[in-house]
């Protein structure tokens, strides 16, 4: 008898803390790491009597965020009020958008295939308490930071694609510039909803929720783990109970964290201290226009129109600012050796560079052209990444300018022939190495600024002339 066969359904929701210099509600500071509860004020903390007053710069982020995932945008948005306890949520609800989001029904295409986007909202975070030997401290300096939560639809079909879902996603808002995306910081958070189905059957209800995994590698673990402990139930007859669970990376386990909470839990009602949020459609189209080329698409148009290697082009778009340095230089040199170079000599460096993109070009080219050889060319990079100076100014100072002149190499060639009979009866009589020796001969007399290239493409011409006339 045949195994029964699952599937595998996936949501994600997803949650950025946005660059924002002050909160979501407030003036209070995001920077990271202050000191305990000193990033706080009476707003944020929830004291009675103080009012809300919306962060704009937080709103157009998350406005940014959700036309790059191409949402249908609600001009008239509102808050809502969400309630729930926890000890670090000081108003004892949090302020999110719920019944009107700021953008739903968009889509991130991902390899062939696109992921549906359920809604795209905003919110503010909540404090983090800290353990500290089995005592709970709470923070509030986070409470109150600008979020954006980015809800899928359950497209996702196994735990490698939502790892790298999640990769291309964090990489699109890198891009947009609305947040840093660190997931050691908690600027960049994942939940993930799983649960199996099988033929013909509806999608269970009874999801597993997964809490706050913090890296990729994580997120790929524990919805590989639920995965098979979910398969195995059901083969063994056991019902899936909705339940929300966390990850224990030692263990490389889930473990039960409480009964999954239904919307109605939640109590939603319309935020009273805040008025609708109406966006014109001249801020939302000046909003549009800001947004960047997405990389992944922009990596298919260097492979295509370029010619340019996968693994070339998967290093130049993980940093906007390399990509964007590349393309500039590419509109002066060869893009594939732009790309090369980058890839195989600057791999170690802050993009952008001290120096313009001009300067990498010009030192390119001038190695292509053969009027510097690569060693000299590789130097000079180096010598005006260390000074900023120009290319041109350094290659004059070292007397590194090659001469390609055919003529010139022509009379150089008849002298060292002339001087050197011997070399050249060896290399006539079959000893291939000899050239070596008149190659080495020819870059000394002309004090090493003879092209290689050319010299050794004419010199080969020149003895073969000899071996034919006998």
């Amino acid at each position: 008898m045949m195994e029964k066969e699952f599937k595998t359904i996936i949501g994600l929701e997803i949650h950025l803390q946005l660059k924002t210099l002050s909160k979501m509600f407030c003036s209070c500071s995001t920077e990271f790491a202050a000191p305990a509860n000193t990033n706080t004020c009476p707003v944020c903390l929830g004291w009675p009597g103080t009012l809300p007053s919306v962060n704009q710069k937080a709103v157009l982020f998350g406005l940014k965020g959700a036309l790059a995932l191409n949402c249908r945008i609600n001009r008239e948005s509102g808050f809502d009020r969400k309630n729930y306890f926890y000890p670090d949520l000081p108003k004892g609800f949090q302020i999110t958008q719920y019944a009107r989001p700021l953008g739903f029904e968009g889509f991130f295409t991902l390899g062939e295939k696109n992921i549906g986007i359920r809604r795209v909202h905003l919110e503010e975070d909540a404090g983090r308490t800290i353990y500290n030997q089995g005592n709970g401290e709470i923070d509030f300096n986070r409470a109150g930071i600008p979020l954006v939560e980015i809800v899928t639809e359950p497209d996702i079909e196994s735990p490698g694609e939502a790892r790298d879902f999640l990769k291309d996603l964090r990489l699109l808002i890198l891009y947009l510039g609305i947040s840093d995306c660190s997931m050691e910081e908690g600027s960049f958070r994942c939940d993930a909803n799983i649960s199996l189905k099988g033929e013909e059957e509806k999608i269970s209800q009874n999801q597993v929720e997964l809490k706050n995994l913090n890296s990729f590698q994580a997120i790929f673990r524990a919805l590989e783990y639920e995965e098979k402990r979910q398969k195995k139930a059901l083969l063994d007859g056991e019902e899936i109970k909705g339940e929300t669970r966390g990850w224990d990376e030692k263990e490389g386990k889930t473990f039960l964290l409480r009964e999954k909470g239904k919307k109605e839990d939640y109590r939603y009602f319309p935020e009273p201290d805040l008025p609708d949020l109406i966006l014109r459609q001249d801020l939302i189209g000046s909003v549009a226009e800001d947004i960047p080329e997405p990389p992944m698409q922009r990596e298919k148009r260097w492979q295509e129109e370029w010619g340019i290697g996968k693994e070339e082009t998967g290093v130049l778009i993980s940093d906007k600012a390399k990509a964007d340095y590349f393309e500039k230089a590419a509109n002066f040199a060869s893009p594939k050796e732009v790309a090369k170079w980058i890839k195989e000599h600057l791999y170690a460096h802050v993009f952008p560079l001290e120096i313009p993109p001009e300067y990498l070009s010009e030192i390119i080219k001038m190695v292509e052209e053969g009027d510097l050889s690569f060693p000299q060319g590789k130097e000079v990079l180096k010598e005006t990444l260390e000074t900023g100076r120009k290319p041109g100014e350094i290659i004059d100072d070292k007397g590194w300018k090659q001469i390609s002149n055919q003529e010139y190499i022509e009379e150089l060639i008849e002298e060292i022939i002339e001087n050197n009979p011997g070399v050249v009866q060896d290399y006539l009589a079959g000893k291939e190495k000899a050239i070596q020796n008149l190659m080495g001969k020819g870059m000394k007399k002309s004090e090493g600024q003879a092209n290689p290239q050319t010299l050794r493409s004419l010199l080969e011409e020149r003895l073969k002339g000899r071996e034919e006339d006998g």
